[in-house]
């Protein structure tokens, strides 16, 4: 197997799957959001290093495996970089534009600090970059010494709202780390101390500072700081005279810039820090990749065969494989490993399992190209005890014990032991990575190294050995794990599971690429045992080679190609993907088409969603239902700064025109975001917006606007008065955690009320805010709600509800009156650490402005809010309703947020999208809602599917509904259960994890009762698949129905959140035997609803091989016993207009609403009461999307 190298000579060492240039020389590299972007220091002119040529190369990759390069981004072609562009780093701005922070060698040889912007943010390829002639921004300094002043890092927000950035310098012979202080990016101020000083160094270059959480394997963005709670923070260090990483874990403290080890006995020598690689790796770079929520680092790793070598092959430099980083149990150390991206070019496997390996033993692993592997092995240590050797306190070196003690030839006790890679037949060439135990003080030290000094018997090849401590208990574990990655040059190994790292390079003669052999060794005095081992051939990835950059601009070519306009010019259609979530139009059947409005697979067809960009929850107004909405103009992203409101309207819910922005963040008061809020008619039948305006110093503060022309039917301009905030942020509650008014309503007093969410006193709270003009608020004395358990819930609603019937209640003077006889409430809040939405069902009294939950409620689920009744059990959010007077039903409107990645956002120009409208009323049991999609629904229906096959469905059927489009339907059925008999039965504690009994009990698992119910978007073999289905089980008091959305099967795509989302549906199934279930189909979503709506699951699908027009859709059956299906409807949905610029929409609704007293069933569909505005006494309400933190 030869690794591919564009048009250049093959060559033996160049690698397969790890990223380098297509030539000549490179350096460390930075990354940018969306796709991922790489640069990186690059000599476009030849192979070896010269500073005066340094250019910064840029790639790009959708999936950090294969890369397109897209030449240079900056070049030294400026006074103050004439003599190369050295290394830096990148940012993202809040406006959304990335910017460059590099180093400099201005005309003078000195090293100063440049910035460079993107020329145009909204170009997927980021092919150009401006540099502005402020530069530069930093000067050398004159306390700094021989010319050692470069490579800034990431900068970061401190919570006071300005940049930071470390610098590295030679302050009066001291190695350090300099912090910088920039409110505007462009003007910097240096920290009076530095972050990092020692004499014991001098020279540091490349510093890394970014965040880590305490517990779990996530990362976080390097603007994370936790104030100390759940965060620490890395400062990372490239020691030039050793060229290797050292590290350390601390606490960092944004007041002084100050960073505290957690290790301090280690001093300020970093040479004594924590080694982050103990090969050849150096000048280590991470970021924080928001697709994986990961934080991911690269190392740049040096040729070490000669520069008459480098020449020769016409490059020089490669990236070690992209690795995930976490902090480790014990908080002092992190651990390391592969992203998972790498499996995708995994082929042929070859495993051992129960293999003993004897004193002296050499097992080969055959069956695999050795070359070009990913090998994975778990060794256990039957006696340790007895033949650990024990240990010098001299070898503390373990780089010199490498050397002295450590070779894999020289025998041990407890090995050598490991494995030989790169091996030629008579293995005068070898590579050995191996473990070595050694007994100290009563416990053991596991000393780990990869020996060069057989790896080739080349000439001017560099051949040393390294080694490091590995921090595992081996007397307690016997066992410990070593993984290595072989391409070619490059072996990378991490030893007990990440905890300790060694890349080298190597350069064998006769170990050839296609006759290397790889063993498993013990040269140890005692038998080794291979519990487990797998290793995989490695396909050649495609890097910077023509062939990449071709695909790439494949894939932005297809992005613009729509399903609409191939279906005016008379062509039949199907979708197919295509790599990195794009997609291709091209002729197939003569069906018409099912296609969503702008072409792309994920594009839903008849829920609303703005054309293009990121968007979030609703409001509404009286007349036509108008949309009020979060929304970010300048891209698919959620960015805080730039949160407008998007407006829409529309004549029946289905149908949707999208006006110019309502609100926009231009004013001091909400120059950082227009964030949520809601919309109330004063009595002269005035709108009102109130919402939360994040401002100039970041601080959530309440603001109103008002209808420039309040008699604009289409409510198309706003003014915000100059008075505003009219609610500043009040002392006791948190600046950042103070949002989202609620519709306000008139009391009984006639004074105005607001509900708002804030975090007071550290306590999570609804506060309740009153007014009598609706401008001058004051505070109630006690929260409508607070909850110590949950510290912030934001987006609440209150609402009244009917006792009994399905009718909507507004919410006015009447229907707190009624409260007590007829009428309850409901108190509502998203949770933004779970992203859920939580109820209870209630009495308010605005006496005092208490909500009151039954104590039989309180009891069962106290006053946290996360142990309340789930609005929806699956992927929703910030939910909000409506009184919608024409129906008069109450409707319900939820946000539902993407769970592909960010990349794809950016990719399909667009990003969230609002459920389809439920009108929502109390069960007759008194205490959870009922959901149910509005009627309007109906008008798409089209073509009727059946059932094939009968409507009995026995054990392991599978029944398909044909005649209708898989990805575009609405579909109700019931099912009959003949005997409970063959139910499973559950232990009550799973009933407090509905979504992990889900998890653990998925459609493919086979059960008494069930799994029975559909599968949607289903590819036709079945390989991408979503199942909705339900499960009965029998408790000790009888039965209860387990209601799942299975996503684990939803998709092939990598970076796709599959989760799945269990409830309970709160039905009698011992009366009923039957119990029915409704699913919305639309492309990405797929809405059902549970026992009539008492249970209710969203979820997003992004399947890859379900074509748009070759999507199937099943009735199946798992269970022990047969069920019948007594009822199947399911029709195949029209396409609605939704945000397609179409003005005939409006004036379609405008013609409508004038002839209402003429057609009142019309009417119906504006939500009017008659002709005549909403009053004071009608209580008329609009309500605000909600969503803040992103």
């Amino acid at each position: 197997m030869c690794p591919v190298n564009g048009k250049l000579q093959l060559h033996d060492g160049r690698t397969a799957y790890h990223f380098q240039p297509a030539k000549f020389w490179q350096n460390g590299p930075l990354y940018h959001n969306g796709l991922y972007h790489f640069f990186y220091q690059y000599n476009p002119h030849g192979p070896l290093w010269d500073t005066g040529k340094l250019s910064w190369g840029h790639s790009v990759s959708g999936d950090l495996v294969n890369w397109a390069f897209l030449g240079t981004a900056i070049d030294p072609t400026d006074p103050f970089d004439v003599n190369g562009c050295w290394s830096g780093s990148a940012t993202v701005l809040p406006g959304g534009r990335p910017a460059f922070l590099y180093t400099g060698r201005d005309a003078g040889g000195m090293q100063v600090q440049n910035v460079s912007f993107a020329k145009n943010p909204l170009d997927p390829l980021l092919r150009e970059w401006e540099k502005p002639s402020c530069n530069p921004i930093i000067a050398f300094p004159a306390d700094v010494i021989n010319n050692n002043f470069r490579d800034p890092t990431t900068a970061w927000l401190g919570r006071d709202g300005l940049w930071r950035m470390v610098v590295a310098a030679e302050v009066a012979g001291a190695g350090s780390a300099l912090v910088y202080r920039s409110a505007d990016f462009l003007r910097w101020e240096r920290n009076a101390a530095p972050m990092h000083s020692s004499a014991a160094v001098p020279v540091l270059e490349c510093p890394d500072f970014f965040p880590v959480a305490e517990h779990g394997t996530d990362g976080l963005d390097t603007s994370a700081n936790g104030g100390g709670t759940g965060v620490k923070h890395v400062l990372k260090l490239s020691e030039f005279d050793t060229h290797q990483d050292f590290y350390m874990v601390g606490r960092y403290d944004d007041e002084g810039d100050t960073f505290s080890p957690e290790e301090p006995d280690r001093g300020d020598n970093c040479r004594r820090w924590r080694c982050l690689d103990y090969g050849q790796a150096y000048a280590a770079k991470s970021f924080f990749d928001a697709r994986r929520n990961r934080r991911v680092q690269w190392l740049w790793v040096n040729e070490y065969d000669s520069k008459a070598d480098d020449v020769a092959k016409g490059w020089a430099g490669v990236q070690a494989f992209p690795r995930k980083v976490w902090l480790d149990g014990d908080g002092k150390q992190l651990l390391q490993w592969p992203a998972d991206e790498i499996e995708t070019l995994r082929t042929k496997r070859v495993g051992l399992q129960g293999t003993e390996v004897k004193a002296g033993g050499l097992h080969e692993i055959v069956g695999v190209a050795s070359s070009q592997a990913d090998v994975e092995v778990v060794f256990e240590i039957p006696n340790l005890e007895d033949e650990a050797e024990s240990f010098d306190p001299d070898w503390l070196d373990p780089h010199k014990l490498c050397k002295d003690k450590g070779a894999a030839s020289a025998h041990g006790g407890v090995g050598p032991f490991g494995l030989i890679v790169m091996a030629s037949g008579d293995l005068q060439e070898q590579t050995a990575v191996f473990f070595r135990v050694f007994k100290h003080h009563g416990k053991y030290k596991v000393f780990m190294c990869t020996d060069l000094t057989r790896s080739s018997t080349k000439a001017d090849v560099y051949k040393d050995a390294y080694g490091g401590f590995v921090d595992v208990d081996i007397q307690k574990d016997k066992s410990i794990s070593l993984r290595t990655l072989i391409d070619h040059s490059m072996i990378e190994s991490f030893g007990g599971g990440g905890r300790a790292c060694i890349t080298t390079r190597v350069y064998p003669e006769h170990a050839a690429t296609s006759s290397s052999h790889l063993y498993v060794f013990n040269n140890g005095s005692g038998t080794v045992n291979v519990s487990k081992l797998e290793a995989w051939e490695m396909a050649t990835a495609t890097v910077n080679s023509a062939d990449a950059l071709d695909a790439i601009t494949l894939l932005l070519a297809a992005a613009s190609l729509y399903c609409s306009a191939m279906a005016l010019a008379g062509l039949p259609l199907s979708v197919f993907a295509i790599a990195v979530h794009f997609c291709l139009v091209f002729s197939s059947s003569s069906s018409p088409p099912v296609c969503p409005a702008n072409g792309h697979r994920d594009r839903t067809a008849y829920h609303f969603q703005p054309a293009k960009n990121w968007q979030n929850g609703p409001v509404y107004y009286n007349g036509m239902y108008h949309l009020f909405y979060q929304y970010n103009p300048h891209g698919a992203l959620w960015d805080v700064g730039n949160l407008s409101w998007g407006h829409s309207v529309s004549g029946d819910l289905v149908n949707w025109a999208a006006l110019d922005n309502a609100l926009d963040p231009t004013a001091p008061f909400d120059a950082n975001g227009c964030a949520s809020g809601s919309v109330t008619i004063l009595p002269d039948g005035v709108p009102v917006v109130m919402y939360s305006g994040i401002d100039a110093r970041r601080r959530q503060v309440q603001n109103v606007a008002f209808p420039k022309n309040p008699r604009d039917p289409l409510l198309r301009e706003w003014t915000k008065p100059g008075y505003n905030p009219v609610i500043p942020v009040p002392a006791d509650v948190s600046p950042d955690n103070f949002r989202d008014p609620t519709t306000a309503w008139l009391g009984r007093d006639g004074l105005w009320r607001f509900a708002i969410s804030a975090v007071a006193d550290g306590v999570g709270a609804t506060l309740v805010y009153r007014s009598a003009d609706f401008l001058r608020w004051e505070r109630n004395a006690a929260p409508l709600h607070a909850s110590r358990d949950a510290v912030m819930a934001e987006c609440p609603d209150l609402f009244p509800v009917a006792e009994h019937g399905e009718d909507g209640l507004d919410l006015d003077a009447s229907a707190i009156a009624g409260a007590g006889a007829g009428v309850r409430h409901v108190l509502k809040v998203s949770m933004p650490d779970t992203l859920e939405d939580y109820y209870m069902v209630g009495r308010y009294d605005d006496a005092d402005d208490t909500f009151t939950v039954p104590p039989e409620d309180l009891e069962a689920h106290g006053d946290d809010y996360r142990r309340w009744r789930r609005i929806d059990h699956g992927h929703l959010y910030a939910s909000k309703t409506f009184y919608d007077a024409g129906k008069k039903r109450r409707v319900l409107w939820a946000w539902v947020n993407e769970s592909d990645s960010e990349a794809d956002d950016v990719t399909k120009g667009w990003s969230g999208l609002q459920s389809f409208p439920r009108a929502v009323w109390l069960d007759e049991g008194g205490r959870q809602l009922v959901q149910w999609p509005v009627e309007e629904i109906e008008t798409l229906r089209r073509k009727r599917g059946v059932l094939l096959g009968g409507n009995e469905v026995e054990a392991g059927g599978l029944r398909e509904i044909g005649g209708i489009a898989g990805s575009q339907a609405d579909v109700e059925v019931a099912f009959e259960i003949a005997s409970l008999a063959g139910a499973d039965r559950l232990d009550p504690d799973h009933l407090r994890d509905p979504d992990a009994l889900c998890g653990e009990n998925g459609a493919a698992v086979h059960g008494g009762i069930g799994p029975f119910g559909l599968l949607v978007m289903a590819s036709g073999d079945l390989r991408e698949r979503t199942a909705v289905f339900f499960r009965v089980f029998r408790l000790s008091h009888g039965y209860t129905v387990l209601m799942c959305t299975d996503l684990t099967q939803s998709t092939s795509r990598a970076g796709v959140y599959k989760p799945s989302h269990g409830g309970f549906v709160d039905k009698d199934i011992e009366k009923d035997r039957a119990i029915s279930l409704r699913t919305l189909i639309d492309h990405s979503i797929v809405e059902s609803f549970g026992g009539g709506g008492r249970t209710c699951m969203t979820a997003r699908v992004y399947p890859e091989h379900v074509a748009t027009g070759s999507s199937h859709l099943y009735v199946f059956n798992n269970a022990s016993d047969a069920v019948k299906v007594s009822k199947l409807e399911a029709w195949e949905l029209a396409t609605a207009s939704v945000n397609a610029g179409d003005d005939g929409l409006i004036s379609y609704g405008l013609h409508l609403g004038s002839q209402r007293e003429r057609w009142p069933a019309m009417s119906n569909h504006f939500g009017g009461r008659g002709s005549r505005r909403l009053s004071r006494e009608d209580g008329g309400e609009v309500h605000g999307g909600c969503r803040l933190d992103g």
